[in-house]
């Protein structure tokens, strides 16, 4: 079965926000009505400020995704303005399809784009569960739960 890793695209504001609602389930917390309609509009006022990349089955079921938040920090003379810095706030990948490489390749979209873009580095919050896979593609440890990349330069 192939998986294909992509961008993510407005339409696909309610799939993002029935992965999430997969994921906080998972940790234990309870649905509320509406929350698809909350997570799509909240994602598409945002839309311009996010970036982030779903993993889709050949019949177009959603089972993974990876979102980030650019940090942008104003002009210097010694900086121009643009993204210095990606958070990535969510890697999530459906149960069924877990450990099957799809987060490892969500992560290296993330990590290829940073690196077109000169992103300076991208950090993430990690689970003890993410552990193995953030650890596995190249985040360090700066802190004990914050991890790091940083893109080679040309």
């Amino acid at each position: 079965m192939t998986t294909r890793i992509r961008p993510i695209e407005r339409d696909d504001a309610l799939s993002l926000g029935a992965l999430r609602l997969q994921q906080d389930r998972e940790a234990g917390r309870t649905p509320r009505p509406g929350f698809l309609t909350e997570y799509a509009d909240a994602l598409l006022a945002d839309f311009a400020a996010q970036r982030g990349w779903i993993a889709e089955e050949p019949d177009g079921r959603p089972v993974g995704c990876v979102l980030v938040h650019p940090v942008r920090k104003l002009p210097t003379l010694g900086h121009l303005g643009r993204p210095e810095w990606w958070y990535v706030q969510q890697v999530f990948v459906t149960a069924d399809r877990r450990r099957d490489g799809i987060g490892r390749r969500l992560l290296h979209a993330v990590q290829e784009a940073a690196t077109a873009e000169r992103v300076r580095c991208v950090r993430l919050s990690s689970s003890d569960a993410g552990r193995p896979l953030v650890d596995a593609t190249g985040f360090g440890d700066p802190t004990d739960r914050l991890r790091e990349w940083t893109p080679p330069r040309a």
